[in-house]
């Protein structure tokens, strides 16, 4: 779908003063909201220090000390976690923090395919049963009203850790740890639930008699992978959390995370964001995808070399078909969107696809199409849904103007989960259009640049103040540079089945290589010798030992 292509406009009397930083940085970092010295500072040199006192949270004193006394007295312990990314990687930080502090917590992860996500009554009862005295949810909980009353009836005392919005009354539990809770004042809102279990994880530390306060920091790679994954905000706390990740993750000491890494072919221990997201977090969410996320679960944890090796392979396994499935799926559900291009909200529905697939179909095509997406799969009368939205749409409120068709819901303004009966898909997709018509969301979509360049700014010292701005992602993207004429010196299509289109181009005095991954369609009307304007990410390329500035297509076209 063509693209409008549109510069963000912040003029140069309004860009931050700085000496010795190029022009080009200082409108990126006025973009971002920086424009003070500190500010600057601050982001360009991450700080573990300056991370927020986990005890800003109204509840975690309770939390912290009602996990104290269960330690005293060996109560039996309960981590309850959802199944994706984020909360394997909080249920791992979390359970082997308890193994530091000298307890062997258990953990329950629920079946996607049959139980659904968030906690679940007959699970509850199950916990308890087998002695729990104590449950500790990472991820999920933040709406579990009834589930809450449950384990308060069978004496199981409840701790929520969780990033999720609030889409009705708060549970009553002995404590809720969430930056999202309207009730509660932590100054950054955007942690993911690693990033919440990690603050926990903090708290128990600090007033550990063992002495182990600081030793958090080797979980921090575990933090960065979830936090990543979860695809939130990567300012504030975030940006220091993955940053200083990165940097353990180049001397990880958890083997499930080597063992991963070597299953994966990566060989440079110089880690980003990308290595997290896309190679790194799509093996993790594989397994509860496909099969069930115990696999994840156990390699995090594990201290055991060949154990994780078996694990990891069965992760890339399990991704690969996962890869397959959603292709399949992707085709399938756009055949349906084909015939809404002309609707603000875009459904798609299927008879038995893969309850773990349609979430990654919905931001596949959400991305595609610029405009919110539901995707549902049904069983047995009944449907199960993932949605996603561009900024500027609100997903879970999208939900709750609906909340009488369905039978559960939840999760962020851009990412949401929802089931209900099958007989209501139409009426859900005509009320979802009504709340889309009262918003400004636009069907055309806009492909928004920070910068158009000259070729002169196209220079090595630039790109390094770029990747200062890193670790880049959700909230603080990678720099989207525009620059008009370049010449067309020549262009092929490589890759296994010629999914990527290469070129030469002519920059005045320099010619760079430029690569469009995924996108052979940039391709047609190209002419050699012909002139492009394109939308870019600067970047470099090392090939047989030479480094080579690269361009990064993101969007072209002909003149």
């Amino acid at each position: 779908m063509k693209k409008l292509w549109k510069v963000k406009n912040l003029a140069a009397d309004q860009w931050p003063v700085l000496p010795g930083i190029p022009n080009l940085v200082l409108k990126l970092l006025g973009l971002r909201g920086l424009f003070r010295e500190e500010a600057i500072s601050e982001f360009l040199n991450p700080d573990y220090a300056k991370l927020h006192d986990p005890f800003l949270f109204k509840d975690m004193a309770k939390a912290v000390e009602r996990i104290r006394r269960a330690i005293e007295k060996k109560e039996k312990i309960t981590i309850y976690a959802d199944y994706d990314a984020d909360a394997i990687t909080a249920a791992a930080v979390l359970w082997l923090s308890f193994k530091k502090l000298g307890v062997i917590a258990d953990y329950y992860i629920p079946d996607r395919f049959v139980e659904g996500y968030g906690i679940n009554l007959d699970a509850v009862k199950a916990i308890a049963n087998n002695g729990t005295k104590l449950i500790i949810t990472v991820d999920c909980g933040i709406n579990a009203v009834d589930e809450a009353n449950v384990c308060r009836t069978l004496g199981v005392d409840l701790i929520i850790t969780d990033h999720h919005e609030l889409t009705g009354e708060l549970p009553k539990a002995l404590a809720i740890i969430n930056p999202k809770n309207p009730f509660d004042k932590y100054p950054f809102g955007y942690l993911t639930g690693v990033g919440v279990a990690f603050k926990l994880v903090q708290a128990l530390f600090q007033v550990s008699s063992l002495k182990i306060q600081g030793t958090e920091k080797w979980l921090l790679d575990l933090v960065a992978l979830g936090t990543v994954a979860d695809c939130q905000n990567l300012t504030g706390e975030n940006r220091i959390l993955v940053s200083f990740g990165l940097k353990v993750l180049q001397k990880t000491k958890h083997l499930g995370l080597k063992a991963l890494l070597h299953t994966a072919g990566l060989k440079s221990n110089k880690y980003d964001t990308f290595t997290l997201g896309f190679i790194l977090a799509p093996r993790i969410n594989a397994a509860g995808r496909i099969k069930h996320a115990d696999t994840a679960f156990k390699l995090l944890i594990s201290e055991d070399a060949v154990e994780a090796e078996k694990l990891a392979e069965e992760l890339n396994t399990l991704n690969k078909h996962r890869q397959l499935l959603t292709e399949q799926i992707t085709s399938e559900a756009r055949s349906q969107l084909e015939l809404q291009t002309n609707k603000k909200v875009m459904l798609a529905h299927g008879a038995d696809w893969p309850k773990g697939i349609v979430g990654l179909v919905a931001g596949r095509l959400a991305e595609e199409y610029s405009r919110p997406v539901l995707v549902l799969s049904t069983t047995d009368g009944i449907s199960t849904g993932s949605a996603r939205a561009p900024l500027g749409f609100n997903m879970v409120e999208a939900l709750k103007s609906v909340k009488d068709l369905l039978q559960k819901f939840g999760g962020h303004a851009q990412a949401a989960g929802f089931t209900l009966e099958a007989k209501n898909i139409s009426d859900l997709h005509g009320k979802l259009l009504e709340f889309a018509a009262a918003s400004d969301l636009v069907l055309e979509p806009i492909l928004e640049i920070d910068a158009e360049v000259a070729f002169d700014d196209l220079t090595w010292d630039n790109l390094e103040y770029l990747e200062k701005l890193a670790p880049f992602g959700f909230g603080n993207p990678k720099p989207k540079l525009m620059a008009r004429d370049f010449g067309l010196l020549d262009y092929r299509l490589v890759g296994a089945t010629n999914q990527h289109l290469k070129m030469r181009l002519q920059t005045g005095g320099q010619i760079l290589e430029a690569i469009a991954f995924g996108q052979p369609f940039l391709a047609n009307n190209l002419l050699t010798g012909g002139k492009i304007d394109a939308i870019f990410e600067l970047t470099s390329n090392k090939w047989n030992g030479n480094m080579e500035m690269q361009l990064k297509i993101i969007d072209l076209r002909s003149n």
